[in-house]
Formats: structure tokens, C-alpha cells, sequence
């Protein structure tokens, strides 16, 4: 995948803030000279950008590299191209590493110091060595894989909730461990892929949460599970097991690499051993597995539903194919990781070469990024292109051509006539 091609849209507030991008400027300020480098050891500061998605409008803290932006009462303004992607993210622009925050921003002050420590962490990411690849984890949309996630995450709230010292905490750590490892166990690649989305995303949020001192938001994320879990599981076991973590090993961010798994720190540093399915099984029963499994198997007949109309309207279906070389911007709370079919994005945004379209209701992404589709549109000859939920804008020179089955078109280079 290459760097910088895909943008998460994580954060989903109740309520957003009237909090001016000038106000945000000096507050972001204020967070990381109070978040000191404890975390990581080094600043989390860098260059912000604060960006209104709908008219592009952008303030800065500092100036670019390449004069795009005017300096205004003390901070810097302009307007953000249209080619480049816009989200809660990092970008590489106007000769910069930018942090990079949208409009408008929560309303609650913790929530807005998660966001932004989040996103400054990934400033730093490569710095300490954690840039790590893109982890799939479709298992954790399957039966199996949401059952025992659930089941995991249960023990860790319930660890949370426990005296620091205490024997309860290393007893619900422990049925964590159970039911993650015997996750693993059943599905070969879960161990590295879970492993490196929460380097990633997982060390991301975590950062953010110690910096805010809001384990109340970890425990109510581990208590509300929210299916899909592929893209978004990260979010919440990221946190839970580093601040476990901290209470039980001071300063275990230092020793952290792209090798290191922070489920098996835990474990390590708790002398935990697990007897498999022996114990998974006896920890279910504690976590209340008999109505969960109901539950999901309930789920999983909807969700089996939805796979063959997945399948139905983008593989066998006549659709739109965007080519390889796309920038994508998602949600991970609606994106599905499906084994041996793709990445289905119920919202998304894809940018390239040949210009922008928007998906707000559905498209599939495959696995290796040689491709995306959304459902064939109705009529090839209107600017803009749109179909079933989505539009596309062109940009001068490419056009669609009919591809492959009956009724499938590809956005491709317009030939030059001679």
C-alpha cells in the first residue's frame, strides 16, 4: 500500500463545538506542552492545520514551505486544493508534515485532546519506528472472530475496573488473554494483523487517552462493541491493554517496535499461562458467552445476507472500476474487511490522477489496491458521472471506457486524436 494513500475518519461526536480554528490553534498548543513528552519521549507538537471539508477554508499555526498560505492575526489562511484528500490525518503538504484536524471539531475539551494527541502521535510514527503494514483482520468480522474479540474485551473492562494490585485484575486479564489467544488459534495470520493495527491505530489512541486521563472512555468503548470490528477494533484494545500496562510497567512505550505484540507484554508482565480452549471456555462462561453467542449467531444470518448482496452488485454485477493508484479517505466503523472478496466501505471518498468520486453508499475495494467499484452508472454521457450513491467528477483528459462483462465501464485515459 503505498504511504499516505488511505485517511480514517474515525472520530463520530455527539455534539461539535463552536470553537473558532484560531481558539483550536492555542489549545492544541496548550495539550501537548501538558502532555510533555511523557508518553514517547519527545514533544508531540508539529505544524496543525485546522480545514472546513465543505469550502476547503484551511488555518495553520505556522507557514508552509511554498507560500499557498497568507499570514493573518497571527496565524496563516488559504484554501486546501481540491486534489488532496481532506480528514483527521497526517499530509505531507505545501513542503511540510502537517497535522491535520476538520471542522467541527467536538464539543466535550477531552474528546478534542484524544483527536489531537491521536493524530500528533502519527506525526511521530515513523520517528519510533512503527510505521507498520496494513493489517486486514477480516476474521474479526466473522462468527468466531466477534464472538471471542467480545468476549476479550468484556475481561479487559472488567481488569480496568479492578484494583491496581489486586488478584481480580490478573484474573480478568488472564480470561482476556484466554479468549485472545484461542481467537488466534483458530485463524493463522489474526496474531501479526491484529498486532500491527494496533501499533498503529491502537498506540494512536491510546497516546491520546493516557494524555487525557480518560480510561471511562476506554471501558465504555470495551462495554459497547460496535460491529464491523475489522478496521475499528484497534481504537479500543490499543488503549485498554497499554493502560493496563501502564499501571503494572512504567515506561514499556521506550522498549516498543514493529516487533513487539502489547497483548503478549501484558501477559509476560502478569506471568500469565493459558491451557487454550480449556480455558477460553472457562472464561466465556464467566463473560456471559451463551447469550453472546445467541446474539451473534443471530448476526451473523444478516450479515450473511449482506455478503451475497455485496458479491451480487460489485462482482457480478455491471459496475464502475476506479484504477490502481487511488487515494482513499473511509470510516473504519462502516468498513468490512471480507475474506476472498475485499474491503467494502459503506462511505468513502476516492481521489487519483483521473479526479474524485463520492460513495455514500457502498463501494468495494480489493485487497491488494489494483481496484475499486462502485455499481455502474445509468448514464455514461452526463458530467458529472453518478450512480446508486455515488458521483464522480472528472478531471480533463480521462473519460470511461466499457470493460470486461456486459454493462461494466473503467475510468481510463481519453485516447489523443491525431
Amino acid at each position: 500500500m503505498p504511504l499516505m494513500s488511505v485517511f480514517f475518519l474515525w472520530a463520530q461526536f455527539a455534539q461539535i463545538s463552536d470553537i473558532t480554528p484560531r481558539q483550536a490553534i492555542q489549545e492544541a498548543k496548550r495539550f501537548w506542552i501538558e502532555e510533555g513528552g511523557r508518553t514517547w519521549g519527545r514533544s508531540l507538537s508539529g505544524p496543525l492545520l485546522i480545514v472546513e471539508p465543505k469550502t476547503r477554508r484551511v488555518w495553520a499555526s505556522e507557514a508552509d514551505g511554498d507560500g499557498f498560505l497568507k499570514k493573518q492575526g497571527g496565524i496563516y489562511t488559504g484554501v486546501y486544493p481540491e486534489s488532496e484528500v481532506v480528514a483527521n490525518t497526517v499530509v505531507r503538504w505545501g513542503g511540510k508534515t502537517w497535522i491535520m484536524l476538520l471542522l467541527p471539531l467536538p464539543s466535550d475539551e477531552k474528546e478534542r485532546r484524544i483527536l489531537l494527541i491521536h493524530e500528533s502521535w502519527h506525526r511521530i510514527q515513523g520517528d519510533l519506528n512503527l510505521n507498520v503494514p496494513d493489517g486486514f483482520n477480516a476474521h474479526l468480522d466473522t462468527l468466531d472472530g466477534r464472538y471471542w474479540l467480545q468476549l476479550e474485551w468484556r475481561a479487559l473492562a472488567k481488569a480496568l475496573e479492578t484494583a491496581v494490585d489486586g488478584k481480580e485484575r490478573q484474573s480478568w486479564i488472564a480470561a482476556a488473554i484466554a479468549c485472545r489467544r484461542y481467537r488466534q488459534n483458530l485463524f493463522p495470520q489474526a496474531a501479526n494483523e491484529e498486532k500491527c493495527l494496533e501499533l498503529g491505530e491502537g498506540l494512536a489512541e491510546y497516546t491520546g487517552i493516557r494524555a487525557t486521563r480518560a480510561k471511562e472512555f476506554v471501558i465504555k468503548d470495551l462495554k459497547k462493541a460496535s460491529y464491523p470490528f475489522a478496521r475499528s477494533f484497534a481504537y479500543t484494545s490499543g488503549p485498554a491493554y497499554g493502560l493496563l500496562l501502564d499501571d503494572k510497567l512504567p515506561g514499556w512505550t521506550m522498549g516498543v517496535d514493529q516487533d513487539t505484540d502489547i497483548s503478549i507484554l501484558l501477559q509476560e508482565a502478569y506471568k500469565i499461562f493459558t491451557q487454550g480452549k480449556v480455558d477460553a471456555d472457562a472464561a466465556a462462561t464467566r463473560l456471559g458467552g451463551a447469550e453472546l453467542r445467541i446474539r451473534e449467531v443471530a448476526l451473523e444470518r444478516k450479515r450473511n445476507k449482506h455478503l451475497i448482496e455485496i458479491i451480487e452488485f460489485y462482482l457480478d454485477g455491471p459496475t464502475l472500476v476506479i484504477p490502481q493508484g487511488f487515494r482513499i479517505q473511509f470510516n473504519p466503523v462502516n468498513t468490512e474487511d471480507i475474506e476472498d472478496v475485499g474491503v467494502y466501505h459503506a462511505t468513502a471518498i476516492y481521489l487519483g490522477d483521473w479526479g474524485r468520486l463520492e460513495a455514500s453508499e457502498g463501494s468495494l475495494r480489493s485487497q491488494d489496491w489494483s481496484e475499486a467499484r462502485v455499481v455502474a452508472p445509468a448514464d455514461t454521457n452526463a458530467r458529472p458521472l453518478s450512480g446508486p450513491g455515488w458521483i464522480l467528477y472528472l478531471a480533463p483528459g480521462w473519460t470511461i471506457m466499457p470493460f470486461g462483462s456486459s454493462g461494466s465501464f473503467k475510468i481510463v485515459m481519453e485516447t489523443k486524436k491525431r
